[in-house]
């Protein structure tokens, strides 16, 4: 029983940070129909500048976690506007392998900043390894306070898109551009809006990445390509699909860790998110809560 309790904490609390990475995937291509690879180098980004902030300069982690929100909002704004926007009408795989350009940009930067590199560090959590009883075992208090931040930011996030002028012009942008144009929509004020969104909820998450009882360093990066099932497993238009998406791949993949067996290999753990996401896509290609794609021919 406490095996299974310390393994649920774990696990959700790794799957909340996968979820938030999974919606800022999905917050893109919901507003501008674009897979930006540059969330990857984005997140990192974030998760250092925190550490920078709290640590290196003091000011402590909700203060860096502020700071890196900022950077990484105009990060990914700036990667909309010199990026995404000329490529606007192009293949999807046009934008999507220029951000895989400027995700390598990134993280060769992140590498070439001596302080960011050259160890792997804790972002500067308050909680450190302290614990907390649930149902009588001691988890991490570090656990409790991931799964806490994610769920208020979604929930925020699910009222701002469900109930909020805001979301209204997100969905109706998501749905039809030009129909939303037609009929008084800001559309441009909608996508750098959703582009800084996706940047603020990669910044959050890199952050998490980096706290107790993990570290952060530049191979981190590999957090993020590990949501991408969680992407495609949920819908990759479908926030409610990113959100469970990003759980149930947080459960397998801990669960896989720690109850596969030793025959299967040490990274048998890493592989399962992809085997789930085959089936599903075997299943249902567009994902458990996505919308299918209706051509007319």
């Amino acid at each position: 029983m406490s095996a299974h309790v310390s393994l649920v904490v774990s696990s959700l609390a790794v799957g909340s940070i996968y979820a938030l990475i999974a919606l800022g995937f999905v917050v893109v291509v919901r507003a501008s129909g674009a897979l930006n690879f540059a969330h990857v180098g984005v997140m990192l980004l974030g998760g250092y500048v925190t550490f920078q902030a709290s640590r290196l300069w003091d000011l402590g982690y909700a203060a860096g976690i502020l700071v890196a929100a900022v950077v990484a909002a105009a990060v990914a704004l700036v990667i909309y506007l010199a990026v995404a926007k000329p490529l606007a009408g192009r293949p999807v795989m046009a934008v999507a392998i220029a951000t895989i350009g400027v995700d390598i940009a990134l993280r060769s930067a992140i590498g070439a900043y001596r302080p960011w590199a050259t160890e792997r560090v804790e972002v500067g959590s308050p909680w450190g390894a302290e614990t907390t009883p649930v149902l009588g075992v001691p988890v991490f208090t570090s656990h409790l306070f991931v799964i806490a931040i994610s769920a208020v930011v979604v929930v925020v996030l699910v009222l701002a898109v469900e109930r909020s002028r805001w979301g209204l012009w997100f969905r109706a942008v998501a749905e039809d551009e030009e129909a939303a144009a037609a009929t008084g929509v800001p559309v441009r004020r909608v996508l750098l809006s959703a582009w800084m969104l996706a940047g603020l909820l990669a910044a959050l998450a890199g952050a998490l990445v980096g706290t107790f009882p993990r570290l952060l360093e530049p191979a981190s990066a590999e957090f993020a390509f590990r949501a991408i099932p969680a992407v495609v497993i949920g819908g990759l238009n479908s926030i409610k699909g990113a959100i469970v998406g990003g759980l149930v791949v947080g459960l397998v993949e801990m669960y896989t860790a720690a109850l596969a067996p030793a025959a299967l290999g040490v990274n048998a753990h890493l592989v399962a998110p992809y085997l789930l996401m085959l089936g599903v896509l075997l299943w249902r290609a567009e994902g458990l809560f996505g919308t299918p794609e209706v051509r007319r021919l």
